[in-house]
């Protein structure tokens, strides 16, 4: 056995890392020269890079791809010493059975060079003969396992740093994020009714509890019964029963419509919304449980859960989206996980015209893409996004709705660490590009963003330095009820917008009492200020 170990080391490490080199290094040449960025690139040395020319060319705002491409040379290096283990103990098994000796030229090499300082004898290099275990063949061998483990912890020592450096990124943004602030005129009631939004369902299946009330049962109130599938599609159902009564031109889900976006959460929430009646349009933008959830216990590095998680939700588009929204859905083949990451980028912003000049354009906040557990709450809108929305602003004018699921800004107050990875890290653009479009025409050009995401109410409004005003709506989620100090109220809530003659934008929650309920809930103090 230490005959094989040995030349395991001498005869099969040095040839599989020579042979390794020469076919890397054309690859990766040939690769980037001859791909000039088309999609057929492999997928490790596009990360690679695109990291390198990210970190060149804009450190700042590029850490995210960075540890990407730490994460890829981390797992390719470990695979690169398995196989080499395999390879070399193949190879010495073969030469142990072949009786293969050391050639003499090798010999005669090692005793000249740098190699024999390290022994006082070189008697474990006979020329030809049998090699024994000596103390000079142990140094090789601890020293192959000492780089080995010195390249995965200097890999592993870049990744927490770059993911560090992700999470300071994120903080700094939020300190710089828009502010909202209430208005006393808020409460006022009237207009007409333009869409009923719901928001934040967690639908669950085979009678599961959403993962929130799981992790922290804490925080769902005494005396209300926990919620499994039956009690949250119940509740979800008597919701549509009286916003059908209202009959909305538009029914608007906010995000977080499935806990964990599985298959059967969907088929789930399918049946529920059947209720919505044929005369409203219906429009849904991807929560980060529908898409980007990413859970301790079954991690997605690879984002390969998420490209499965968004042709489930392009699928559900297509049986439960209702108008003649622009662009047209595409449902991309399953076989390419890039292909289906790539079709639901194309997707948004979705455009809806209603009767009125009423425009509506429903976004993907979840351009994020979270490879940690601890990320996959963060927002991101994307700038290609953006200056498409950007474009179809400028070929109208009129009352503008944005809906998304993230959040877009902060409430005036003392900062939270974990508000920092729950908001859009771009919503401050949006924001400025909204204010932008009402201050060319204040009295015509109203503009409201809903979404959802923290499980909070409030009705603010931002205004940017040059006096431009756009009211942003938070809602609760619909099912689970308003949070406050990470305690839910459990009170089921729609709402619904309404516009002033005036272009005033209105905001009505309308609490439905748990059916199980077996304490009154109390109403929630924000309800008070937006109804």
């Amino acid at each position: 056995m230490r005959r094989a170990a040995l030349r395991i080391l001498y005869l099969a490490l040095l040839p599989v890392l020579v042979l390794s080199a020469l076919i890397v290094a054309p690859a990766v040449v040939v690769s980037r020269i001859a791909s000039r960025g088309r999609v057929w690139r492999p997928e490790t040395w596009k990360k690679v890079s695109y990291g390198s020319r990210y970190f060149r060319s804009s450190f700042r705002g590029r850490l995210g791809e960075v540890v990407d491409v730490i994460d890829v040379v981390r797992d390719r290096l470990i695979l690169l010493f398995l196989v080499l283990a395999a390879v070399c103990l193949a190879g010495g098994f073969i030469a142990h059975l072949l009786e293969i000796g050391v050639p003499s030229w090798l010999t005669a090499w090692l005793d000249g060079s740098i190699l024999s300082s390290f022994g006082s004898d070189l008697a474990w290099f006979p020329a030809g003969g049998s090699v024994s275990f000596g103390g000079g063949a142990a140094f090789v061998l601890a020293g192959c396992i000492a780089l080995a483990l010195l390249a995965l912890g200097l890999s592993l020592y870049a990744w927490l740093a770059f993911a560090l450096g992700e999470a300071t990124r994120v903080i700094l943004r939020y300190g710089g994020a828009a502010t909202l602030f209430p208005d006393p005129g808020d409460a006022i009631p009237g207009g007409r009714l333009v869409l009923c939004q719901l928001s934040d369902l967690h639908i669950t299946a085979g009678g599961r509890e959403p993962y929130e009330i799981e992790e922290g049962s804490a925080a769902w109130p005494e005396g209300v019964a926990r919620p499994d599938t039956a009690e949250l599609t119940g509740r979800l159902r008597r919701l549509v029963a009286e916003i059908a009564a209202m009959k909305p031109p538009l029914v608007a889900l906010t995000g977080d419509m499935t806990d964990l976006g599985e298959e059967a959460q969907w088929a789930e929430l399918e049946a529920a919304l059947s209720g919505i009646p044929a005369s409203s349009q219906v429009l849904m933008v991807p929560g980060n449980h529908d898409i980007a959830i990413n859970v301790g216990t079954s991690p997605d590095p690879y984002l390969k859960k998420r490209a499965e998680r968004e042709q489930r939700f392009i699928e559900v588009l297509t049986r439960v989206e209702r108008g003649p929204f622009q662009p047209r859905l595409h449902i991309p083949a399953r076989k390419r996980a890039r292909r289906r990451l790539r079709a639901i980028a194309g997707l948004y912003p979705r455009r809806l015209d209603l009767e009125g000049g009423i425009r509506i354009f429903g976004l993907n906040s979840n351009r994020y893409r979270s490879r940690f557990v601890g990320s996959n709450a963060i927002g991101q809108i994307g700038g290609g996004q953006l200056r498409r929305l950007a474009r179809a602003l400028r070929r109208g004018s009129g009352p503008v709705i944005v809906l998304l699921h993230h959040h877009v800004a902060r409430l005036a107050g003392p900062i939270s660490l974990n508000d920092t990875f729950m908001i859009a890290m771009d919503g401050p653009r949006l924001l400025e590009m909204l204010a932008a479009y009402q201050q060319k025409n204040p009295k015509k050009n109203s503009a409201l963003v809903l979404h959802g995401h923290k499980h909070l109410a409030f009705f603010g409004h931002y205004r940017s330095k040059s006096g431009g005003r756009v009211s942003v709506y938070a809602h609760p989620s619909s099912t689970l009820g308003h949070e406050t100090d990470g305690h839910l109220d459990g009170v089921a809530r729609f709402a619904a917008i309404r516009l002033t003659d005036e272009g005033i934008w209105r905001v009505e929650t309308h609490p439905l009492r748990p059916a199980r309920a077996a304490v009154e809930a109390p109403p929630a103090a924000a309800e008070a200020a937006m109804s």
